[in-house]
């Protein structure tokens, strides 16, 4: 059975049952830096993609409901778009398959764009938060026990 995926950009959805328990004043902000950095983000299953010339290109079809069957009245709407990650966004959402850490992402992303893990880690953080938005990608959590 397929999860739905949360647009809520304030927290994360989470594929596990068992989610991460706050901990002092700093989880009312947010997850800690190192929780943020054990996530494993993962693509929502829904979409479709696929590559043109080393860039992922995301097929996003426009749901049907009575707001967009009005719009649609007014204003011929398609019926998907398109929407094509540039060469970073690409290798983050390749990684982006519930294996891979966002910490593991970030380092690999530093290493092969030569950039600060530390200034990778606050891209990936924008990055995925947009993602996360959008409906495009959820994150695992890793429980022990």
């Amino acid at each position: 059975m397929k999860m739905p995926f949360s647009k809520s950009a304030a927290t994360p959805p989470a594929t596990s049952s068992k989610r991460a328990k706050p901990q002092g004043k700093a989880s009312d902000k947010g997850p800690s830096r190192r929780q943020w950095l054990a996530l494993r983000p993962i693509r929502n299953p829904d979409l479709e993609w696929m590559e043109e010339n080393g860039q992922v290109v995301l097929t996003i079809r426009r749901t049907q409901n009575w707001k967009t069957r009005m719009l649609n009245l007014l204003v011929p709407l398609p019926a998907q778009h398109r929407v094509v990650l540039d060469r970073i966004g690409s290798d983050v959402w390749r990684f982006s398959d519930g294996e891979h850490s966002v910490e593991h992402i970030a380092r690999a992303l530093a290493e092969r764009y030569k950039i600060e893990v530390r200034e990778a880690e606050l891209s990936l953080q924008q990055f995925f938060k947009e993602l996360g938005r959008r409906g495009y990608v959820g994150f695992r959590i890793e429980t022990s026990g």
